[in-house]
């Protein structure tokens, strides 16, 4: 995997995390909207989380496109992952 490829493979690792963010809070969303089907504001904040994993989704499969033939799975990188890649993952997207 050369440079570019390796950035695209991050940028898709943190996508992939954003996306598992946010399927956490689409599922808390839920229980509050099954508790007070009625709320409003429950709603609109689905319809957003929705709208944010579709468009997260679409954005990991183009950057998988980019990816010039080599394996569709990322594999977890510990470096990655510490706290200190916090703010250079951030710069990514």
């Amino acid at each position: 995997m050369n440079r570019s490829e390796s950035v695209i493979a991050a940028q898709i690792y943190f996508l992939e995390r954003e996306l598992e963010r946010m399927s956490i809070a689409a599922d808390s969303a839920e229980d509050e909207l099954r508790a007070r089907p009625m709320d409003a504001v429950t709603v609109r904040k689905l319809e957003a989380l929705y709208t944010l994993a579709a468009e997260t989704w679409d954005r990991i499969q183009a950057l998988h496109a980019r990816l010039s033939g080599g394996p569709a799975v990322i594999y977890f990188n510990n470096r990655l992952a510490e706290p200190e890649a916090k703010a250079w993952r951030r710069t990514l997207v």
